[in-house]
């Protein structure tokens, strides 16, 4: 009798286990849907933004004939100066794509946010530090993503939910 115990019990818990691990691979494919889906958004957001401030900084590089990171550099202490942080946050975003530059960029950018305010350097910090490129931090991201959404930032939002359906295993897992 014991041993037919033993037996039922052994059985019981190996179909606890099949149980935890297929339901855990459908979470495990339903998350790698999701942070594929956040992943396509994050890229698509971030080149949309910065793809116009590129085409503009280059051409105020060829109008008054500098570098282009020359170029960059002065508007950016004009932007500053004026308080413009959306123009600054784009400039700043557009300047990341540039070799070796995306840890710069980071910095850049959340400094920006920290120090000035502007919900749109908050979301654009949040997606760059989940980018995969310069630095990663998953925590910080989520941290800028719920600022922006909280000064008002719509597309800050919608990104939050993305970055939590992807993320949130993940960062609990941390």
């Amino acid at each position: 009798m014991a041993r037919n115990r033993t037996n039922i019990a052994w059985m019981v818990a190996l179909g606890w286990a099949v149980g935890a691990a297929v339901i855990g691979l459908g979470d495990a494919e339903a998350q790698s849907a999701d942070c594929q889906r956040y992943g396509q958004h994050r890229d698509s957001y971030l080149r949309g933004v910065s793809a116009g401030m590129e085409q503009q900084l280059d051409a105020m590089a060829v109008q008054r004939q500098v570098p282009v990171q020359a170029a960059a550099f002065y508007w950016g202490g004009a932007l500053m100066q004026a308080g413009d942080t959306r123009t600054l946050a784009q400039l700043t975003l557009a300047t990341a794509a540039w070799p070796g530059q995306a840890e710069r960029a980071e910095r850049a950018m959340t400094r920006i946010s920290d120090e000035r305010g502007g919900d749109l350097a908050a979301l654009l910090a949040g997606l760059m530090l989940s980018d995969g490129q310069g630095i990663d931090d998953p925590y910080r991201a989520r941290a800028y993503l719920t600022d922006a959404s909280r000064r008002g930032n719509t597309d800050a939002t919608a990104f939050l939910g993305l970055y939590d359906a992807c993320h949130s295993r993940r960062v609990a897992l941390n």
